[in-house]
C-alpha cells in the first residue's frame, strides 16, 4: 500500500533515528506536528501494516524484531529461559511465548512472558545485534531455577547435554552459586553427574546443597524416587 509524502517521511525518520520501538509522542516531537495530526499519521500507519501496537503505550516498526520488542516494553529485561536456549541452538523446540527475565513484576503482554526475578538474580546477560540476552550458562541456570519456562526439566536436561561442548561449566556453577538456591545446586549437580561429570565442581556445589529433599521438576508430581547424594524426588 503506498504511503503519502507525511506517512513516509514519518517511517524513514523512525529508521533513521533506529527507534524500532516508540510512542506517538516521539513522532509528534521529530516531525514537529501535534498531538492529534500525530494520533491520526499512527492510525493511517497502523491500518497500512507500517507499524503495529507492541504493549501497553508502546509501538513498533512492521519489521522490528520480537526480542528487540520484548525487551523494550518492559525494561530492563533479558530474554531467557526457553527462548535463549532455542536462540543458542541447544533447543530445537520453538515456544509460541517468548520468554524474558526481568526486576519488575508484569503480566503477559502479547507474546511476552516476564518471568520476575530478585534484583541479586539479575544478571548474566549480554548484547547480541542490539538484543540483551543471557548468556549460555546464565539461561541454563535461570531454566533450571524455573524449570516451566524452559519446557521442563527432561528439556532444560537434553538442553545441558547439548551445550555442553560450548559452555563454561566453571562459570556454569559460579553463576548457580550466585543465584543463592540450592534447588538449582541440587539440580545441576545432579545433572552433571549424569553426564559423567566427576571433581571439584560437583563438590562445590555439594557443600552448599542444605537438608531436606526437595522436586527435581517442580511440576511435576512427587515420585518418592530419592537420590540421597543431591536430595531430589527424582520424580521427571
Amino acid at each position: 500500500m503506498q504511503l503519502s509524502k507525511l506517512e513516509d517521511l514519518a517511517y524513514q525518520t523512525l529508521k533513521k533515528n533506529d527507534l524500532s520501538i516508540f510512542k506517538s509522542k516521539d513522532i509528534k516531537l521529530l516531525l514537529n506536528i501535534d498531538k492529534i495530526k500525530a494520533y491520526n499519521l499512527v492510525k493511517a500507519l497502523k491500518k497500512k501494516g507500517v507499524i503495529k501496537k507492541a504493549g501497553k503505550r508502546f509501538l513498533a516498526l512492521s519489521e522490528a524484531n520480537d526480542f528487540l520488542v520484548g525487551i523494550n516494553i518492559n525494561f530492563p529485561s533479558y530474554i531467557s529461559f526457553w527462548s535463549a536456549l532455542n536462540f543458542y541452538g541447544f533447543s530445537d523446540q520453538m515456544p509460541k511465548l517468548i520468554f524474558l527475565a526481568g526486576v519488575k513484576r508484569s503480566c503477559q503482554i502479547n507474546n511476552f512472558k516476564y518471568v520476575t526475578l530478585a534484583k541479586k538474580r539479575f544478571f548474566g546477560y549480554i548484547m547480541i545485534h542490539g538484543i540483551t540476552i543471557a548468556e549460555k550458562e546464565k539461561a541454563i541456570i535461570d531454566s533450571l531455577f524455573l524449570p516451566k519456562y524452559a519446557g521442563g526439566i527432561k528439556e532444560v536436561m537434553k538442553c545441558i547435554k547439548q551445550a555442553l561442548n560450548e559452555i563454561d561449566i566453571n562459570k556454569l556453577v559460579n553463576y548457580a552459586l550466585k543465584m543463592d538456591s540450592k534447588s538449582i545446586l541440587r539440580r545441576l549437580g545432579f545433572i552433571l553427574e549424569e553426564f559423567k561429570f566427576r571433581g571439584r565442581l560437583l563438590l562445590k556445589l555439594r557443600r552448599n546443597i542444605g537438608k531436606g529433599y526437595e522436586l527435581l521438576d517442580p511440576n511435576l508430581k512427587r515420585k518418592n524416587n530419592f537420590n540421597k547424594r543431591w536430595l531430589l524426588d527424582v520424580n521427571y
